[in-house]
């Protein structure tokens, strides 16, 4: 074996793995060709139903049936002069088992599927070293605890004894690191691990896979849909569309000088965090076929802006280029026709036109959401989680303020308070209504609000929760529309077509179920709901955190036109920051319940007021490599306060690296600063705090005691 061969400790070479249903064969990954390096980071990128999951499974040879290898080889070199092709190893023999969890560990998007509910986090790590290492039980205990304690995890004695489900979710999956990397493996295959996680605990995750992979010397594959942490993190990077690897290459060349149309167009997709605001997202259109349904010769032609009729329909293109290669036909089959340049790639959008911005038409003042926690055979209350703790905000007529903070900070329950999915506590919601003036809606009996959820609607993260399964498209907006009394009987189809196509969706869908359509067509089904009653107010929970970045872009781009079409209000709730700094006018940032800052979005983000929205800011990944020197963030250990027991004072105190005595004794009031902003902090007035892309004070006054 060459040196350069045993460089390489996986090559996956032609893989094809195939599911074999009653509707035909599904090529999930149809000729893959990809390298992962020793000690390297490999990210692998591309839509969702490109095969990035199908791939990496196959590699462990744990494709759900009926999917199966059919072709291709997979060549694992664990050691000097060895190399096994786990392709061809037996699924559930014993040589591929005792490789699983040794020697290729991989950790999964939701550690809330992976773990189990029934055992401790301790019993299921001991079972993976009792699996793979010749210990006894006490010895495999104490490699554990050594494991939690590497990985972060607080109190690791009394932690190890924890379910699952007694942990918050990144807690959750700094216990899947901890079980994946107990038996020090050569290679981590890491699945959307930060996906659904806050920009903060993200950056800590991906802080301490970095900081194990450099201690350990393990090489990475590392699969995503985010080009932020692909650009943070990623030694080399492979593309992946509709079954095969369509780029590979360096990542610091497939940023710099993308080859692929389809690397070009998810580049251009991304709501880069920036304060030069662009009217729409370049977004890609269409969407990724259903592989039973693959178009012929290039996989990509229908949605590229080069295609050649007659080429690019017909011939099916190869890999072409050396470290860097692309399967396009711009390179080398047409010698005639010149190499894409950097410029095919942007098409810079104009600054949006200004917003008419009216007079509030929402005000929230000390709203607060309290939950008893209720003990004893006869429930008595021992005390209050305290969700939402004295918010007070206002929504302009015509724009968009973003809802931002952690998990835990009292984002959703406020909007669902608002709302009145639950009931306020205590505090106002004094909404100016089309009719009926203005009302209080903390205060209205549920069925007064009734015709009031016609002016306010909602889209929720989830489509697939938020959509009856057993509805047609056509009857879940059709129900809106006639319980809004808008339309019904024969006037009712042609409305639902019409809102069907101005959501992005052909009206022959509508006699479609929810499960007939991807994650970005039912979002569009929610948004075309939420529509349907000609609303005045939409408040969107996390509406576009769960999509790939070419689904935002056209998920954001169709919420921007309907705004300016209808003349809608937002409230936006989002834990992406690049997203925030597209979309909204103002943003409000929220901290274990409480409003902590609130100002325009171009001032925040220049010169945030409050510690915590600097460590925000910080923790922002930009969709392009840094310098090593540039990538410094605020680290905050711990999580939000907990709502049921808030420390006095200042509840981000704990985590502040500015606080001073009088932090951890005086709550601080949010307060009107001289510049009109509000802030709740101290030291509001003196401290100068880090904006997006701004130096970070590494000498900050942290930790001071006054007297």
């Amino acid at each position: 074996m060459s040196d350069a061969a045993h460089d390489v400790l996986l090559a996956v070479e032609q893989l094809k793995t195939h599911f074999l249903t009653d509707e035909g064969v599904v090529q999930a990954v149809d000729g893959a060709s990809l390298e992962v390096r020793r000690g390297r980071t490999l990210c692998v990128v591309g839509e969702s139903g490109c095969g990035k999951s199908i791939m990496a499974r196959s590699i462990l040879n744990v494709v759900d049936r009926p999917g199966r290898i059919v072709d291709g080889r997979i060549l694992f070199r664990p050691e000097a002069g060895t190399e096994i092709d786990l392709a061809a190893l037996p699924p559930h023999g014993q040589e591929i088992r005792s490789i699983r969890g040794r020697d290729i560990t991989m950790i999964f998007q939701e550690p809330m599927t992976a773990l189990s509910p029934l055992y401790t986090i301790g019993n299921q790590i001991i079972e993976t070293i009792r699996l793979h290492l010749p210990v006894s039980k006490r010895q495999a205990r104490e490699i554990a605890l050594d494991a939690l304690g590497k990985v972060g995890i607080p109190r690791p004695h009394q932690m190890i004894d924890a379910y699952s489900f007694e942990l918050s979710g990144g807690m959750r999956q700094r216990v899947m690191i901890a079980m994946a990397l107990v038996c020090k493996p050569k290679l981590l295959i890491a699945d959307e691990p930060t996906t659904a996680l806050d920009v903060t605990t993200q950056a800590n995750i991906l802080d301490l896979i970095g900081g194990l992979q450099r201690d350990m010397g393990m090489s990475v594959m590392f699969i995503t849909h985010d080009l932020g942490v692909v650009a943070e993190i990623a030694d080399d990077v492979a593309v992946m569309y509709l079954g095969q690897v369509v780029e590979r290459g360096p990542a610091a060349q497939i940023f710099d000088d993308p080859r692929h149309p389809y690397t070009r167009a998810l580049l251009r997709s991304v709501p880069e965090p920036s304060l030069k605001r662009r009217s729409r997202l370049a977004a890609i259109r269409g969407s990724v076929p259903h592989p039973l349904h693959r178009p012929s010769g290039c996989l990509f032609r229908d949605r590229c802006d080069f295609a050649v009729p007659g080429l690019c329909d017909r011939t099916v293109p190869i890999l072409i280029g050396g470290a860097h290669a692309a399967a396009c036909h711009a390179y080398g089959s047409r010698p005639d026709r010149p190499l894409l340049t950097a410029a095919d790639a942007i098409h810079e959008a104009g600054a949006p036109a200004p917003k008419a911005v009216g007079e509030p038409i929402l005000v929230v003042e000390d709203l607060k959401v309290h939950f008893p926690i209720r003990k004893g055979f006869f429930g008595r209350a021992v005390g209050n989680i305290r969700a939402v703790d004295g918010v007070s905000l206002d929504v302009r007529a015509g724009e968009t303020l973003a809802l931002v903070g952690e998990s835990g900070s009292g984002k959703t329950t406020l909007g669902h308070a608002i709302i009145r999915l639950l009931d306020p506590t205590a505090g106002s919601v004094r909404y100016r209504s089309s009719d009926a003036g203005e009302v209080d809606l903390a205060t209205l009996p549920p069925g007064a609000m009734k015709p009031l959820w016609r002016e306010i609607r909602m889209v929720f993260q989830d489509p697939n929760s938020s959509l009856n399964p057993r509805l047609r498209v056509a009857e879940l907006i059709g129900e809106s529309l006639k319980l809004a009394g808008i339309a019904s009987g024969d006037a009712l189809e042609p409305q639902v077509r019409e809102l069907l196509e101005r959501v992005g969706l052909r009206p022959e869908y509508l006699n479609r179920y929810p499960h007939a359509f991807s994650g970005g067509q039912r979002q569009r089904i929610g948004i075309a709901r939420a529509l349907a009653p000609q609303p005045r107010l939409i408040i969107a929970d996390e509406a576009v955190s769960a999509l790939d970045v070419s689904v935002q872009a056209q998920i954001l781009n169709l919420l921007s036109d309907l705004q300016a079409e209808y003349e809608l209000t937002y409230i936006f709730i989002s834990h992406d920051l690049g997203v925030v700094s597209h979309i909204s006018d103002r943003v409000a940032v929220m901290y274990a319940g409480r409003l902590v800052e609130l100002a325009a979005t171009a001032d925040l983000f220049t010169r945030p007021l409050h510690p915590y929205t600097e460590a925000l800011l910080s923790a922002v990944l930009p969709p392009r490599p840094r310098p090593a020197d540039a990538r410094r963030r605020i680290l905050l250990d711990g999580a939000v306060a907990d709502p049921a027991s808030q420390p006095v004072g200042c509840p981000f105190a704990p985590r502040c690296r500015y606080r001073q005595d009088v932090c951890g004794r005086v709550a601080p009031p949010l307060l009107r600063q001289p510049d009109g902003r509000l802030a709740a902090c101290h030291f509001a007035e003196t401290l100068s705090l880090a904006g997006l892309d701004a130096p970070i004070n590494s000498t900050a006054c942290a930790h001071q005691d006054t007297q």
